[in-house]
C-alpha cells in the first residue's frame, strides 16, 4: 500500500518490489492485490509468478498531472487482471487513458459505523465548547471536512455562498475541519467578506473530536469545484456525515455523484451554483432536514465494509478460479 508523495516513487518502487518478491517466494499466495494505481508499475515484475493481479484506482492515482506518469501508469494498468474503480468517475478517467473496459469493475469505498454518537445534542455541544472554546450553544452549524485545497471548494463556498445565506439567516456558524495550502486564502476571504465571526477553521483534529462535530452539526456541505488533473474520486467524508444522519448538500460532480446515490443520501447541487447551494442549505437551517430515507440505513446497506468486502471477495475468487483453470 502506498499513499505518500509520488516524488520519492523510485525508492518506494524498489522497496515494494523486494518485499513483494520475498512474500511470493516464501508464502503460498493465490492473488496479488495492489491498493493504489501507482503500484501498477510493479505488475510486469509480479507477473513472473503467474498469479492474478488486481488493482484499486481511487482518483488522483490515475489523473496525476505528470507526462511520464501518464505515459506509464495506464499502460501498466492494462497488465492487471482486474482494475477496481471506486466510482464511475474514476472508471471514466481510466477509459479516457485507454484502460481496457472489460477489466474494470466499480466497487465503492467502505466505512465503519464508528462516528454516530447516541447522546443528547445539547450535551455534545457543551463538550465541543469546552474543548474548542467556540460558542455554538444556540447556533445552527454548517460543517465541511476536507483539505483546504482548490478542488474542495471551501474558499469558493465562503466567498460566494455564505454571503447569500447571511442575507436570509444569521444564526449560524461554519465549522471547517482540515488543513491545506489554501488556509491563508480562506482566512483572507473570510476577512474581506466580513465573515470572520461566522467561519471557524479547526484545522486537523483527533478522530474523537471529529465524531463529536459530526453529531452536533445541522448540515454538511461538500462544495467541490472542478480542477483539471485533480479528481474527487469518491468522498468518504460524505459517508461519515450520513452515518450520523446529518443532512448533506454537495456538488453534483465526479465521484461525489456515486456517494449520494442519485440524491437519496444527500442533495446534489450543480457545481458553482451559489444560489442553489444557498437555497438548499437555508432549507435545512430553517428546519427542513433532508427529506430522504434513513441515512444511516442507506450507508449500512450500500457502504458497510461487510458489503464492500463481499463484493471484493467475489472478484478475487473469480480471478483465482480463472487462474487455476488456465494453469
Amino acid at each position: 500500500k502506498w499513499s505518500g508523495s509520488k516524488k520519492i516513487l523510485p525508492a518506494v518502487f524498489i522497496y515494494f518490489l523486494i518485499k513483494s518478491y520475498l512474500i511470493l517466494l516464501l508464502k503460498k499466495i493465490d492473488l496479488v492485490y495492489l491498493t493504489d494505481g501507482v503500484l501498477s508499475l510493479l505488475i510486469p515484475f509480479l507477473k513472473i509468478f503467474k498469479k492474478p493481479v488486481a488493482v484499486t484506482i481511487h482518483g488522483l492515482d490515475i489523473t496525476f498531472n505528470n507526462y511520464f506518469y501518464q505515459l506509464l501508469v495506464p499502460y501498466f494498468l492494462n497488465k492487471a487482471d482486474k482494475i477496481i474503480c471506486v466510482s464511475r468517475a474514476t472508471k471514466k478517467e481510466c477509459l479516457k487513458r485507454g484502460v481496457f473496459p472489460q477489466k474494470i469493475e466499480v466497487i465503492p469505498n467502505g466505512i465503519k459505523d464508528e462516528f454516530f454518537l447516541k447522546e443528547d445534542k445539547k450535551n455534545l455541544k457543551e463538550r465541543f465548547e469546552e474543548r474548542f472554546n467556540v460558542k455554538i450553544k444556540d447556533k445552527k452549524i454548517i460543517l465541511s471536512v476536507g483539505r483546504l485545497i482548490e478542488r474542495k471548494g471551501i474558499h469558493w463556498f465562503i466567498r460566494e455562498v455564505l454571503p447569500l445565506i447571511l442575507k436570509k439567516y444569521s444564526n449560524f456558524i461554519y465549522l471547517v475541519v482540515g488543513e491545506g495550502k489554501l488556509k491563508r486564502d480562506v482566512e483572507k476571504i473570510a476577512e474581506e467578506k466580513d465573515l470572520k465571526e461566522y467561519v471557524v477553521l479547526l484545522g486537523r483534529i483527533k478522530k474523537e473530536n471529529l465524531k463529536l462535530i459530526y453529531n452536533i452539526a445541522d448540515v454538511f456541505v461538500m462544495p467541490n469545484i472542478k480542477v483539471k488533473g485533480d479528481l474527487e474520486g469518491f468522498g468518504i467524508v460524505l459517508l461519515e456525515a450520513a452515518s450520523c444522519n446529518l443532512s448533506i448538500v454537495a456538488s453534483d460532480i465526479e465521484g461525489i455523484k456515486d456517494v449520494l446515490l442519485e440524491g437519496r443520501l444527500g442533495k446534489p447541487v450543480k457545481c458553482y451554483d451559489s444560489k442553489a447551494f444557498s437555497d438548499e442549505v437555508l432549507k435545512i437551517l430553517k428546519g427542513n432536514s433532508f427529506a430522504g430515507e434513513d441515512l444511516r440505513r442507506l450507508v449500512k446497506e450500500n457502504f458497510s465494509w461487510q458489503e464492500i468486502s463481499r463484493r471484493y471477495s467475489e472478484v478475487f475468487y473469480c480471478l483465482i478460479n480463472e487462474s487455476s483453470g488456465s494453469n
